[in-house]
């Protein structure tokens, strides 16, 4: 299967096979060098010129003539894509590349190693709300505010904040802060930023007990909560314009009624009404998730927590479906701390007509 970075690099290797020699310059001499003997695995192209190199998780691209690195060891992940000639005769090697949440193509220049790249968010890891009409402006203007202020006064490196209208399904407000990204980055909805621990719940109430899978976004895991208000009928926002994409009995009966049942939170349990709002009853569930480096591929050394909170409320006719993550670095966090954000929304919320 064709992954879409791949994609994305073929629709742009067009633009490259126009350069002129001189657009594209000298590699640069304080690239990391190593010798191939210290890499964890090298991968020779098609064209036997290069190599793809791997050390501690990342890639980078080696000139196997020259004997030398052309690029830092950097990408997490790099595939050759073709040799391409330009009109006055410039061989260019084309590869596909992606670090963090960027994917595009790097152009390689084969007189010189020169460097060419043209790189965007990828689309599976950034989601993207230009196309959706449904946002409440109001409710983004008081979450942004009320978010800002959790970061500051909680200390805390990053949160996101989804809500939906429980009824339509449709999205209303979805924003992220992140002090730690890059500026140009921060803010931006990562499809991969909230663990799947929220959905413990439903594993544990179906055929695939204790299921567990990768990480996901605070929008998808909204979407699943709201799911319970439908008789297990998922609305999916598709974020075109204002559709909603009905996928149907998704959950069965008696696994929508068993999981209301466990996620009902009221006045009568205080065990948990430390971690949750008290203005009203909710369906909702809790987790806490360790933090770990991403090259710590033991995960020995928690680098911090992620707080995670999802539920719909109130609970005997739902108007809203929230779900909201926050993570703290280099400190633990309390999970009453979740109070200091989640009990502004619900108020705010019901006030609302």
């Amino acid at each position: 299967m064709v992954t879409p970075t791949k994609i994305i690099a073929q629709e742009m290797v067009e633009e490259v096979d126009t350069l002129e020699a001189e657009e594209v310059g000298d590699y640069s001499l304080s690239v990391t060098q190593y010798e191939l003997k210290d890499c964890d695995w090298i991968d020779i192209c098609t064209n036997p010129k290069y190599a793809i190199v791997t050390k501690n998780g990342k890639k980078g691209i080696y000139d196997i003539q020259l004997g030398r690195n052309i690029t830092e060891i950097e990408f997490d992940d790099i595939g050759y894509s073709r040799q391409s000639e330009s009109h006055d005769s410039i061989e260019v090697h084309m590869f596909y590349a992606k670090k963090g949440i960027k994917c595009g193509i790097l152009g390689v220049c084969a007189s010189n190693n020169g460097i060419l790249s043209i790189f965007m968010d990828d689309p599976d890891e950034v989601y993207s709300l230009d196309d959706c009409t449904t946002i409440d402006k109001r409710m983004i203007r008081y979450a942004d505010k009320l978010l800002e202020d959790f970061i500051h006064q909680q200390q805390m490196d990053n949160a996101q904040i989804v809500i939906l209208d429980t009824k339509s399904g449709r999205l209303k407000t979805w924003i992220a802060m992140d002090a730690d990204m890059e500026k140009e980055d921060a803010g931006k909805l990562l499809a991969h930023s909230c663990s799947a621990s929220l959905m413990a719940p439903f594993y544990d109430r179906i055929p695939q007990k204790n299921r567990r899978t990768n990480a996901t976004s605070p929008f998808m895991i909204a979407v699943g909560y709201n799911s319970l208000a439908h008789n297990g009928t998922v609305l999916f926002p598709t974020l075109k314009g204002d559709s909603v994409k009905i996928i149907e009995d998704v959950y069965s009966d008696s696994t929508v009624v068993s999981l209301r049942e466990f996620l009902k939170v009221d006045h009568s349990t205080p065990s948990r009404l430390s971690w949750f709002p008290t203005e009203t009853e909710w369906l909702a569930y809790t987790a806490m998730d360790y933090i770990y480096d991403e090259n710590d591929k033991e995960q020995s050394s928690p680098i911090g927590r992620q707080l995670q909170f999802a539920g719909l409320f109130p609970a005997t006719a739902p108007r809203y479906t929230i779900c909201i993550v926050a993570s703290k670095l280099s400190s633990d966090v309390q999970p009453d701390t979740l109070q200091y954000i989640v009990n502004p929304i619900v108020k705010h919320l019901l006030k609302r007509r």
